[in-house]
């Protein structure tokens, strides 16, 4: 009975705030259509609705942990800190934009904010998996899911704290997959819908772990072994299909306004507008300031990531500036790689040539994106105008 109680009260605190949100959203949305508010701020209040939304559904677990594993607390708490902690909350604002691509600023926003919620836990999934197999240790600006875990392990002085953090980072990223799917097939969302939506979400999810494991695989191989082609299907599988199309067609679906042409048109858009989105990621990871992207300097050298930054400067550097590459990428251990390393990378990406390619290639992605939008049939003017001005802002931002 107390239990029944405790998560009727919390339902109704989340229904209020989606009627928060909802009120909140639509004012923005006039503004935006009829008195040309800045983009940016509607953008500002998708992420404090998806926060404030995270934060109650948090609140919901943490009372559900309580009652049937309370020495299991830890979890819910890594995971809300972890997802709460940062982010630019994309794949919710383009999940939204999915949502209104055929009819801009309809619906209820019930449905669409239980897709924005779950496409940012299933956000938090990737990075703490990703980030224990690149051994990064620093995320968002704060310690990563394995080193907190690592740390808790310390604090209580058990052994071997090292895998305990790893173990628990997994089942953590887990718990947050799985808190996901969950949520798509809410109870705001038409049952109707449900089974494509989990469709979708799961192919998605498929194409995700196809790149990674391409990801891993070529950061094993030697640099005259991995080519360009190579790293842009890992950015089609990783970045535009999982950053771009998946909260896209997600939003589209939950709308139930969708047929499959607009999947396709928004399909067309996603892919060059995510290779973009990921090269400029690559420009940033590997000359950008710590104190602003919130990643270690360099740690993209120091894991052996091919990007296709390194790929094309291998393939332009000259006889001496090869030999340094080929000892980084092939035969230096991730140890060994020190800061002196990352910026005599970083030197030969400028000179050879390799950013500046990358920087064109990053144009014609854009230009490409931008087309596929203009030509499209079904989505919204209002919505190829925002993922034209978003189109831009992702291509060409410094952090």
């Amino acid at each position: 009975m107390v239990h029944k109680q405790i998560i009727n009260d919390q339902g109704k605190r989340i229904e209020k705030q989606h009627i928060y949100f909802q009120v909140f959203i639509y004012i923005e949305v006039y503004k935006l259509k009829y008195e040309g508010l800045s983009r940016e701020k509607l953008i500002e209040f998708v992420v404090q609705g998806v926060n404030e939304r995270l934060k109650a559904f948090f609140d919901e677990l943490y009372r559900e942990v309580e009652l049937e594993a309370i020495k299991a607390r830890d979890v819910v708490d890594v995971a809300k800190k972890f997802t709460l902690r940062g982010g630019k909350r994309l794949r919710a604002v383009l999940a939204l934009v999915g949502y209104w691509s055929r009819e801009w600023g309809s619906g209820s926003l019930n449905p669409i904010m239980d897709v924005m919620v779950a496409i940012e836990l299933l956000q938090s999934y990737l990075l703490v998996h990703d980030d224990i197999m690149d051994r990064d240790e620093v995320r968002r600006g704060g310690p990563t899911a394995h080193v907190v875990f690592r740390e808790i392990c310390r604090k209580h002085g058990w052994s071997d704290c090292s895998h305990y953090g790893i173990s628990q980072a997994i089942t953590t990223g887990d718990y947050l997959e799985a808190l996901a799917v969950g949520l798509l097939a809410s109870k705001n969302i038409d049952p109707v819908l449900v089974p494509q939506l989990v469709s979708t979400y799961t192919r998605g999810l498929r194409l995700v772990a196809y790149g990674q494991y391409l990801d891993v695989l070529f950061s094993k191989l030697p640099l005259r072994n991995v080519g360009e082609e190579d790293i842009t299907l890992v950015y089609k599988l990783k970045t535009s299909s999982y950053t771009i199309e998946l909260p896209l067609h997600l939003g589209a679906i939950a709308s139930g306004k969708h047929n499959d042409r607009l999947l396709r048109e928004l399909s067309e858009y996603a892919n060059p507008a995510g290779v973009a989105f990921q090269i400029r990621d690559d420009i940033i990871g590997l000359y950008g300031d710590p104190s602003v992207t919130g990643k270690p300097a360099g740690s993209d050298v120091k894991g052996k990531k091919k990007t296709l930054l390194v790929i094309k400067a291998y393939e332009y550097a000259s006889s001496d500036d090869r030999k340094l590459l080929e000892l980084v990428y092939d035969e230096m251990s991730e140890e060994e790689i020190t800061d002196e390393y990352v910026e005599r990378v970083r030197e030969i990406v400028k000179t050879t040539g390799a950013l500046e390619y990358c920087e064109k290639t990053i144009k014609n992605n854009v230009e490409k994106a931008l087309g596929a939008i203009k030509d499209s049939k079904e989505i919204s003017s209002e919505a190829r105008e925002f993922l034209e001005w978003l189109t831009y802002k992702l291509a060409y931002r410094e952090k």
